[in-house]
């Protein structure tokens, strides 16, 4: 009877820990805290993201500025800078809605990876055994004439060179002009649905040998097909399912009403020294568009800046928020960590996992990276958008860290935001 007892007890206790454990990692955010001195974060200090980010806009370097910073689940800075749209002098709003571009990839990422923990496939499985259109060959030469040679690859493309952009598809110039070729043959018409894209996309000779070298951007189309392959429902769809209903990142979409249309701020790009707006550009299609059967999974998703930290809070919790399990613990562990060949592309080289660029460890740091602030946690994640909507992820410091605004080209401010950010710890 007491070896009983004993082993209910263990048993019970073990439910206790698993419950304690989850509870311990924030399922919602605080916005309301009386000493942000508690998390560790010296409140008259945060007073350096102000000025930064408003001498910008006084200046008109950016439009606008948009932030989120949260610490242990508690928002610590969320506050806006400048105008939703210049011209007519309207104030940015929080709930305001930004043109993501490349931030699309992660969440079509962890898509993926959903179908992966269901048992879909492994990692290592050649992508033709899924897409029989997949090649098998790498470029060699192309001639002046557009024919160009080819040789067989020493190994195929598989699904974790898809993740993490190793796999060679459209990435070089030369393949890209082949690519070009064979949009001219059916006269540049848009693709109707993401499987016809993907089809003619992995028919290109590789740029590379599988798994040689990092190449940014077509690959994350090939995975998004993928999702909707293993899952029988469209991207758009499986995304929402499973990603953004459970993290209520309600505002979210590759496509809106007209009524959001008043939310969607303008987005500029500086010609001769001034902020120029750029009316119909768009993440992807137009998202006001009556035809949603397309969906591109390395753009095109749009949304406000606390949707996307729900995310990224997901993330930095193991995989769960909202009290929502989106991802196993062991699954976001393994995206977190380097897929890479080194040296990579040359020389010039950095850490990518599964989705996501990583910061290498300070101690073994690799030569030749751009763009890494020293103050970041060695194993934070980050990537961003190419309107300028950029996150971090550090589980180190169990901080999320965004910046948002609509502008190109780059200015360099995300990297002395996220400086602002990091002295304020203590």
């Amino acid at each position: 009877m007491k070896k009983v007892i004993f082993i209910c007890l263990l048993f019970l206790s073990g439910i206790t820990t698993i419950a304690f454990a989850q509870q311990s990692k924030p399922q919602a955010f605080t916005y309301t805290v009386t000493d942000i001195n508690q998390l560790g974060i010296d409140s008259d200090r945060l007073i350096y993201i102000d000025r930064l980010l408003q001498e910008y806009v006084d200046k008109g370097i950016i439009p606008q500025a948009l932030t989120f910073v949260a610490r242990n689940g508690v928002v610590v800075h969320n506050k806006t800078f400048g105008w939703s749209d210049i011209e007519s002098k309207k104030p940015l709003n929080k709930n305001d809605i930004f043109r993501n571009y490349s931030q699309t990839k992660a969440i079509t990422s962890v898509a993926l990876m959903t179908l992966f923990e269901q048992g879909k496939f492994q990692l290592d499985d050649p992508v033709s055994k899924y897409i029989p259109e997949c090649t098998d060959v790498v470029l060699e030469q192309l001639n002046e004439d557009g024919t160009y040679t080819t040789r067989p690859a020493a190994s195929p493309v598989t699904i974790r060179h898809l993740l993490s952009h190793t796999s060679g598809i459209a990435g070089n110039r030369d393949v890209q002009k082949i690519r070009q070729e064979q949009m001219n043959k059916r006269n540049n018409k848009p693709y109707e649905t993401l499987a016809e894209e993907v089809k003619d996309l992995v028919q290109l000779p590789l740029s590379f040998a599988p798994g040689t070298q990092w190449n940014y951007h077509p690959a994350s189309d090939v995975c998004g097909y993928l999702v909707e392959y293993f899952s029988g429902k469209s991207l758009r769809d499986y995304v929402k399912e499973t990603i953004l209903i459970p993290l209520e990142m309600k505002d979210s979409d590759w496509y809106y009403p007209e009524s959001y249309r008043q939310r969607m701020v303008t987005a500029y790009n500086e010609k001769e020294g001034k902020l120029v707006a750029q009316s119909d550009v768009w993440s992807g299609r137009n998202p006001f568009s009556t035809d949603t059967r397309y969906c591109q999974a390395g753009t095109g998703l749009n949304g406000t800046i606390e949707d996307y930290a729900r995310f990224c809070q997901m993330i930095v919790n193991g995989g769960i928020f909202n009290n929502q399990r989106i991802l196993g613990g062991r699954t976001i562990e393994m995206m977190s960590t380097d897929q890479l060949p080194h040296p990579n592309n040359g020389g010039t080289d950095f850490c990518f996992g599964l989705g996501f660029k990583i910061y290498p460890d300070k101690d073994n740091e690799l030569k030749g990276i751009p763009n890494f602030a020293s103050m970041v946690s060695p194993g934070s994640l980050q990537w961003g958008g190419y309107y300028k909507t950029d996150y971090l992820i550090d589980p180190k410091e169990n901080l999320i860290i965004l910046l948002y605004t609509n502008r190109i080209p780059d200015t360099k401010v995300w990297e002395k935001f996220l400086n602002t950010v990091y002295q304020a710890l203590e």
